[in-house]
């Protein structure tokens, strides 16, 4: 059985997007090896609670550092958050130096953040290295600035920026890259963008993986009630202006907001100009449980995100049966199956209206379940390092795709 050191800044159980996949992530890590996780100090509590009731237990070891308190009061926004990731990325890499010395690791393997141009400093250790899944190479689509607005494609050009010089000038990500035996990448995107002597050892494995077994759905919708939902932060790039344009063709149905953010003004208010304010709702943050009741009372999950790398809504509303809508770029269409393609706006928006009346009939694959991921990474791994001596987990709930819509069954709960 190989042994393993992850590096996952996050990680936590019973959450989505970052911290989920560190946990998921660790876990399946722990099927297949002995598996050591260096994370952050604020995330013991969860981990300690629930660790005891974890299948993997036996072959996890969590391994927590920080940096000192006085460090940490700085750390508003992402910007912040960013330099603090480098220099916890730092102190990490000090505490597994120590950890190699005193044991022998089969490889150091980067988890969290997902991150393909920030890097990671776990490439520095002595051990064989393995980096990801990592996104961030997701283009924007320039012709959609009139979606975002002014605010948004400034939003867009800087971030093209950051990218860009990090592609080019920054050590760490190139160290990683250059180090990495097996670079695995959320979606076709990353591993585009990747120089291209990097692309032969790139291989696309969306992180958004669930444990929980597929929730039996309705065989047919409830009559006359077409409602779509959408789930996430109120950002531009999440592409709410777009799911309210198509709203506009569809006149029989209503749209549903759960998520808040700084763009939801403009989103109430292109809803008015639009004629359609009356058929949306915006339903606020919600916990990842009020999501998932929503979703179950929902017929399609409208997501047309402009490059969202491996959305974790996407695979909660597949486990609950609703057919996803989105756009044909980045990894909403690499979970889902299948998306809109991108031309004009116009064009996008009418194809984004005929997907939600086609949703119906359309088949809704399997999600992305623990048991099915973990089988695939084990034979991955068995392929590229075969002295490892990898077994294969056998796999214990891997649903069948899942046939028609869920429908609407009662009203929302009360507190949302």
């Amino acid at each position: 059985m190989p042994r393993f050191l992850a590096f996952a800044y996050g990680c936590e159980p019973d959450k989505g997007s970052e911290p989920g996949a560190g946990w998921i992530w660790s876990r399946m890590l722990a099927r297949i090896g002995e598996t050591w996780v260096i994370t952050r100090e604020n995330n013991r509590p969860s981990i300690e609670a629930a660790l005891p009731s974890t299948p993997e237990r036996d072959n996890l070891r969590f391994v927590y550092v920080d940096l000192p308190e006085r460090a940490r009061f700085w750390k508003r926004g992402m910007r912040g958050a960013r330099l603090y990731y480098v220099l916890w990325q730092a102190a990490a890499v000090s505490r597994a130096r120590r950890l190699v010395r005193e044991s022998e690791f089969d490889a150091v393997w980067h988890l969290t953040w997902a991150n393909a141009w920030i890097g990671s400093m776990a490439a520095l250790l002595p051990r064989p290295f393995i980096y990801g899944p990592v996104g961030g190479g997701v283009r924007m689509h320039w012709g959609f600035t009139s979606v975002v607005g002014f605010r948004g494609t400034m939003y867009e050009v800087f971030r093209a920026l950051a990218r860009g010089t990090a592609r080019y000038f920054n050590p760490i990500a190139r160290l990683a890259w250059r180090k990495a035996r097996l670079i695995l990448v959320l979606n076709e995107d990353t591993r585009n963008w990747l120089p291209r002597r990097h692309r032969d050892r790139a291989v696309v494995f969306p992180h958004a993986v669930l444990d929980r077994p597929p929730r039996p759905t309705a065989d047919s919708r409830s009559p006359g009630r077409n409602v779509a939902l959408f789930a996430g932060r109120l950002v531009p790039w999440k592409g709410g202006a777009l799911a309210i344009q198509a709203l506009s063709l569809l006149p029989e149905w209503r749209l549903l907001f759960c998520g808040g953010g700084p763009d939801e003004a403009r989103l109430k208010l292109l809803a008015a100009r639009s004629d359609v304010e009356e058929r949306v709702d915006f339903l606020g943050w919600m916990t990842r449980d009020e999501v998932t009741s929503w979703m179950r009372k929902a017929d399609v999950f409208l997501f047309p995100s402009l490059h969202d790398d491996a959305p974790f809504a996407v695979a909660e509303a597949l486990a609950e049966g609703l057919p996803v809508v989105c756009l044909a770029r980045g990894g909403a269409a690499a979970i889902a199956g299948r998306g809109v393609p991108t031309a004009s706006v116009a064009s996008t928006v009418a194809g984004l209206a005929e997907a939600v009346r086609e949703s119906s009939n359309v088949e809704v694959p399997a999600f992305p379940d623990i048991d099915s991921r973990a089988q695939r990474l084990a034979e991955l791994l068995r392929e590229r390092f075969p002295s490892w001596g990898i077994q294969v987990p056998e796999e214990t709930n891997h649903p069948e795709a899942i046939h028609g819509p869920t429908g609407l069954r009662g009203d929302p709960p009360a507190e949302s």
